[in-house]
C-alpha cells in the first residue's frame, strides 16, 4: 500500500529541512568562530569524528552519522579559509 504525502506534510517537511540547514548554518559559523580563538579546537573534533567510514548494513548508498560530521566539520574548515 503506497500512501502519498500531502500537501501539508510536503510543507512540513520543507519547513523542518529549512529549520535543520538554518541550525547546521549557525552551528558552522559558531564553531569557526570558536576554532579562531582556539585552534586546537576544530583538531579536536575532527579526532572524535572523522575516523573511518563503514557501509549500514546491506546498504550500497548508506550514509553515516560519522560521514556526516566529517562533511560538518569540512564546511567549517572551508568557512575559515575564506577568512
Amino acid at each position: 500500500m503506497v500512501i502519498e504525502n500531502t500537501d501539508l506534510e510536503r510543507r512540513e517537511n520543507t519547513d523542518l529541512e529549512r529549520r535543520v540547514l538554518a541550525h547546521e548554518r549557525i552551528l558552522q559559523v559558531l564553531i569557526a568562530h570558536m576554532a579562531e580563538s582556539e585552534p586546537k579546537f576544530l583538531d579536536r573534533l575532527k579526532e572524535i569524528f572523522t575516523r573511518h567510514h563503514t557501509l549500514g548494513a546491506d546498504e550500497q548508498d548508506f550514509t553515516g552519522t560519522e560521514q556526516y560530521a566529517e562533511q560538518f566539520i569540512r564546511q567549517i574548515e572551508i568557512l575559515g579559509e575564506r577568512k
